[in-house]
């Protein structure tokens, strides 16, 4: 991402102040908390795009699979409401888009309605679900900058399609912190890689500066769904066919790539920003486009399919659906062990 060269002052004053921030911690002059259970922190140290949801989604899978509770915590982005929300029990979703933000609501979803809490005090979410759900471990969501809370590992995403050291500080780039914040990675998973060899170049390039476990991993689309009946389809109905494309995601142009690797033709792109809460009038431009273009299907994100559910009656009628994605690691076997051995199995 190339600066903005009217905002690189302001990217000169927000680094030294995070580094100051790190400095404090590392320090010990500011304090991480200890919340009595193994703490697995996953996060980014770029500004969304990664594929955290689904990484989150996978290792909450490993943990269950192995027996453990685990509980995922959440800022919850976006969401109209402060302080401690629980948004499954582990049986049901208990929130909405609005009390939640779209990234948990998605979550609860992609992992069966595990425990999932929304808390902009992590260390608060994380207490409440040990106390009133038995969690044994904590999966923190989009945690890397979130240091209050001691984890037992630290897993930093990294998008091999846009490198973190190819990109200045916020909020000139997208990049959160220095790159030496690096050195407190236990392991790095590089995304959207096609294969381990590809991801080597970016994981081996001395500007990442970590000494930690590498993992790697691309997310393959595997089928769609309705977005107002849920019902799922295989990819196969796509090929061959055109799409309105619908996103508010941190980058529009990978799920344009997604709709071409699936076969369709993409007549129109209607990208919003990231997290965008849509709005009656967006609706009716996303159907007036499908019209207009003479298109076959309106297809968007998961996350956005969860912030568009509330207009199912518009799109009742409408082939509006989801294209679901799944992450697929590289070392699958390798990533297992090492969440397990984090947590004592």
């Amino acid at each position: 991402m190339r600066p903005h060269p009217l905002l690189l002052p302001l990217s000169w004053l927000y680094g030294p102040i995070v580094r100051m921030r790190n400095l404090f911690y590392d320090m010990q002059w500011f304090t991480s908390v200890d919340v009595g259970v193994p703490v697995i922190s996953i996060g980014n140290i770029t500004v969304g795009g990664t594929g955290k949801t689904p990484v989150v989604a996978e290792t909450v899978r490993i943990l269950r699979e192995a027996g453990m509770r685990p509980a995922v915590i959440s800022r919850g982005y976006g969401r109209a409401t402060r302080g401690t929300v629980t948004v499954s029990d582990g049986t049901r979703i208990l929130a909405s888009v609005a009390e939640a933000g779209d990234e948990p609501i998605l979550l609860a979803g992609l992992t069966g309605n595990a425990v999932i809490v929304c808390d902009e005090q992590r260390v608060r979410g994380a207490r409440f679900a040990v106390k009133e759900f038995g969690a044994d471990v904590i999966v923190l969501d989009d945690g890397f900058q979130h240091r209050a809370i001691r984890r037992t590992v630290d897993v930093v995403l990294a998008d091999v399609q846009q490198p973190p050291f190819d990109t200045m500080l916020l909020p000139a780039g997208y990049r959160r912190e220095p790159m030496s914040s690096m050195v407190r990675a236990s392991a790095v998973i590089a995304t959207k890689a096609p294969n381990a060899a590809a991801a080597d170049v970016m994981l081996k390039d001395p500007a990442m500066q970590f000494s930690g476990e590498r993992f790697s991993a691309g997310f393959s689309p595997t089928g769609i769904r309705n977005i107002a009946g849920g019902i799922r389809q295989s990819l196969e109905i796509l090929k061959g066919h055109s799409a309105v494309a619908v996103c508010g995601i941190a980058v529009p142009e990978s799920f344009r790539r997604t709709l071409q690797a699936c076969g369709v033709t993409v007549k129109e792109m209607l990208d919003f920003p990231d997290h965008h809460t849509f709005t009656p009038d967006d609706v009716q431009r996303i159907i007036a486009a499908f019209h207009d273009a003479s298109a076959d299907f309106i297809l968007t994100t998961e996350k956005d399919a969860v912030r568009l559910q509330r207009y199912t009656e518009q799109f009742a009628a409408l082939p509006a659906s989801a294209v679901l994605m799944e992450v697929q690691f590289h070392q699958p076997e390798q990533w297992r062990s090492f969440i397990l051995k984090s947590v004592g199995r």
